[in-house]
């Protein structure tokens, strides 16, 4: 992680010529890690097998962008091209940097190809991952670099590809996506399905979203907020069910929404709970949900 550090900090300030103003590492209790708008991905194979995550604020990617490519003719259709081909050069160039710094060192490493992420999200950690992050701070923006690992945990879209092995409890571990536009729900949940022996594998904070989270994750289980800004659930519920028939949806409401509950059953949800959620509801729904 130094060699990584030192390296990025070098690259930006000697060859962008930013200014580094903070490098604020935080490990411990991570629990989730928020992309930035565009990310870089690469994954490291030798002693230790872990994924170095890249990712950048968009202000900040778009000046290495400038810097990088002064001399050359971009024309204006090209330039989100060259700004994703700098995300992972940038990266190409820090990591050969840091990697051919270890191996001086007896420390071999070797490197995937970056894998790089246009879109902001949310990373929830697994029980079995370990997650780092150091926050640092430019005169141009910010860039997030991050170390998960193990990395078999995810593919490199950092999607959970891995089921965690569970104590307690007879149902097989079911993958789940929470639709939700309130963090303190979504906390609740991912608290509640990890003690039930279930892994909340995506989040998605608005019915708009709920689609393309559930084609990326594929899960067994979606609970789905009713009432979100853009799209509420009853409608997402319908288009998630549209593509995937086979989804089993749990509604998540509020006493006296009962109305939007039926319409949500009718649109094809499984069942609902309602808040303050309690775990013992939660856990006998998802049992009727699974004939368990």
């Amino acid at each position: 992680m130094a060699a990584v550090l030192t390296r990025t900090r070098d690259y930006l300030q000697e060859e962008i010529g930013l200014k580094v103003s903070r490098a604020k590492p935080r490990t411990g209790n991570v629990d989730s890690l928020q992309l930035r708008d565009i990310t870089a991905v690469v994954c490291t194979d030798g002693p230790i097998k872990l994924m170095i995550v890249f990712s950048f604020q968009r202000v900040l990617l778009e000046h290495i962008r400038e810097v990088v490519t002064a001399r050359l003719k971009v024309l204006p259709e090209e330039r989100e091209l060259f700004l994703r081909e700098t995300a992972g050069e940038t990266v190409n160039f820090i990591l050969g940097h840091a990697t051919a710094d270890l191996a001086e060192t007896g420390n071999v490493m070797h490197l995937s190809p970056p894998s790089i992420l246009d879109e902001e999200r949310n990373i929830l950690r697994p029980k079995k991952a370990i997650f780092t992050t150091i926050e640092m701070a430019t005169s141009h923006g910010i860039l997030d670099i991050n170390f998960i690992g193990p990395s078999e945990l995810f593919d490199q879209k950092l999607n959970v590809i891995e089921e965690e092995e569970t104590q307690g409890g007879e149902m097989h571990p079911l993958k789940v996506l929470i639709v939700d536009d309130s963090l303190l729900t979504v906390r609740t949940l991912t608290g509640m399905l990890t003690e039930l022996g279930h892994l909340v594998v995506q989040t998605a904070g608005s019915g708009a979203l709920a689609l393309e989270a559930y084609r990326r994750s594929k899960p067994d289980l979606v609970t789905m907020d009713i009432t979100m800004p853009d799209m509420d659930g009853i409608e997402a519920t319908s288009g998630i069910l549209k593509e995937f028939p086979e989804a089993n949806i749990i509604m998540v409401t509020s006493h006296g929404q009962q109305g939007m509950v039926m319409n949500a059953v009718k649109a094809g949800a499984k069942g609902y709970v309602l808040k303050p959620i309690k775990l013992e509801k939660l856990r006998d729904m998802i049992a009727r949900v699974f004939k368990t």
